[in-house]
């Protein structure tokens, strides 16, 4: 899957999430969204299903540790779809 497309969808994912459209950049702060741990795990949880993509259980505990940025999880979606 090409950048473009996986930052579209997860832009999409996360507007949806939050209640409706929303304009927001790749280097937002998650917390600045309004999401919590949970809620990543939650949108990781529903990515990865989106895309068809698995990713261990500590491969997802590790992206729950370090996803800080819309981008993050963009980055992290690129990384599993690779293996």
């Amino acid at each position: 899957m090409n950048r473009s497309e996986l930052r579209h969808t997860v832009h999409a994912f996360i507007a949806d999430y939050l209640g409706g459209p929303r304009s927001f950049t790749d280097d937002v702060s998650l917390q600045a969204l309004g999401l919590d741990k949970n809620d990543i795990e939650e949108l990781i949880f529903r990515l990865e299903d989106r895309f068809e993509l698995t990713a261990f259980s500590h491969e997802e505990d590790q992206m729950l540790e370090r996803a800080r940025t819309v981008g993050d999880l963009i980055e992290f979606l690129q990384v599993i779809d690779r293996e």
